[in-house]
């Protein structure tokens, strides 16, 4: 997918989530709050943002380089604090939980986008990994839910490599949700 179609497509996918969302971002970057209990044999216990605060993302890719955007029921999203001129470059680190979908129907999004895949399990939960040069995905299931976390810039020459901010997030997620 070419860079531009990238950014379009991800700006897109923000708008909606914002609109569908509601609201905005704390701004304090404090803890995610406590989840529900989960009973057992059911999905992840989910809080705010996966279990993902603030100062997680800023110690995984460095300071300054992301400022939060979206905060809603199903997820979060981390705006990437570049800019092509006075129009920012649209690109950011996501975690969304989507409850009652099928890892094949992930994996066949992520192979129309041309990304490469890997599986992998994380603390006993199936899952996989997508990237390509510009995109990090990692996607886990337990019982009926995913949690996805991923990384999209147009510039990763400016980043740590993208699978290990991936990697990172979604360790500490499953630590605090699993």
């Amino acid at each position: 997918m070419n860079a531009r179609k990238t950014v379009s497509w991800l700006v897109a996918s923000v708008a909606v989530s914002a609109v569908l969302g509601g609201c905005g971002p704390s701004g304090d970057g404090a803890a995610p709050s406590t989840p529900a209990a989960a009973t057992a044999g059911a999905g992840f216990r989910s809080g705010d943002c996966n279990g993902i605060t603030d100062a997680d993302i800023a110690a995984a890719t460095g300071p300054a380089k992301f400022t939060r955007a979206v905060v809603s029921d199903a997820g979060c999203f981390w705006q990437e604090n570049s800019q092509f001129g006075s129009v920012g470059a649209g690109m950011g680190i996501s975690t969304w939980w989507y409850r009652g979908s099928d890892m094949d129907t992930e994996r066949s999004l992520e192979q129309s986008a041309g990304r490469t895949l890997t599986e992998l399990s994380l603390d006993g939960n199936k899952g996989f990994k997508a990237y390509d040069g510009n995109a990090c995905s990692i996607y886990v299931a337990k019982g009926g839910d995913v949690i996805t976390w991923s990384i999209q810039t147009l510039n990763p020459a400016t980043l740590p490599d993208l699978c290990a901010v991936t990697e990172q997030l979604a360790q500490l997620s499953q630590d605090r949700v699993n």
